[in-house]
């Protein structure tokens, strides 16, 4: 691990692998010349290969989906994935991707999709955001980084960042529907707005404080804000209800639109 960027965690990785990025949950690794796959490795923090070891149990449950980063195959170093070539969508957003009306909207039914496959699946991700939402080259979006989310009777050990995470400490201890469809709700606004909620400025303890006050932003003028909002109040049983949701509304916003353009 010559490289200076490279962090100094102790790590086994196959020969030829480049170091790409860093996360809670391992070092991301891609292989020169191959552009479509990238290689997860945990380091040698014992926290870290127990959420590894979680991860690898939920990609050999989850199988495939349309909207779900595909797991390639797993060795004893580490996860092979699937490479999404525009990575997270926040990083996207903050580099100044853009999306239509109509993107925005199937990128939303499509992570609440995803994530009613999770659940059926007996999985909380718990820790929903835009850094764990990809867009591949196809402009598809796919939900990622399963590392330490909830499987069966095993709690979560990672939890949502502040503006996404639920305000009932309980809901996210026990990674509750309620705590996943708050995510749920904030992932939305995030792909709907660009933003996160009360945006990148604020310190995340003071976000935190907002959302236990049921200090929200507003929804006013944000697309699908009504569906965000239900989503943050606990207006929905389950991510399949969310979906259904957009669905519905998804008509009636994009005949408005093209309303105004004609």
């Amino acid at each position: 691990m010559s490289d200076k960027h490279v962090p100094t965690y102790q790590v086994n990785y196959p020969d030829g692998a480049k170091f790409l990025a860093i996360g809670g949950s391992g070092l991301v690794y891609i292989f020169p010349g191959n552009a479509a796959e990238v290689f997860k490795v945990p380091s040698t923090n014992p926290r870290t290969r127990h959420n590894h070891a979680i991860e690898r149990r939920i990609y050999e449950r989850l199988g495939t989906h349309p909207n779900i980063i595909k797991c390639l195959r797993m060795d004893d170093y580490g996860i092979y994935l699937e490479r999404a070539e525009h990575g997270c969508i926040r990083q996207y957003f903050l580099d100044g991707g853009t999306a239509t009306l109509r993107e925005r909207i199937q990128w939303s039914l499509d992570i609440a999709n995803a994530l009613q496959y999770v659940h059926e699946h007996n999985i909380r991700h718990a820790d929903l955001s835009g850094r764990n939402v990809l867009l591949d080259s196809s402009r598809n979006v796919r939900l990622c980084d399963f590392a330490g989310s909830a499987i069966d009777d095993d709690k979560a050990t990672v939890w949502a960042e502040s503006g996404f995470r639920h305000p009932d400490d309980d809901e996210v201890k026990h990674s509750t529907i309620r705590a996943e469809l708050h995510a749920l709700g904030s992932t939305i606004y995030e792909l709907c707005t660009f933003l996160q909620p009360h945006g990148r400025e604020v310190e995340e303890w003071i976000v935190g404080q907002w959302i236990r006050e049921s200090k929200y932003p507003s929804i006013k003028e944000v697309i699908l804000g009504d569906i965000i909002m239900m989503c943050w109040n606990g207006g929905f049983a389950s991510a399949k209800e969310v979906a259904r949701s957009i669905k519905q509304e998804s008509g009636n916003i994009l005949l408005l639109d093209n309303e105004c353009y004609s």
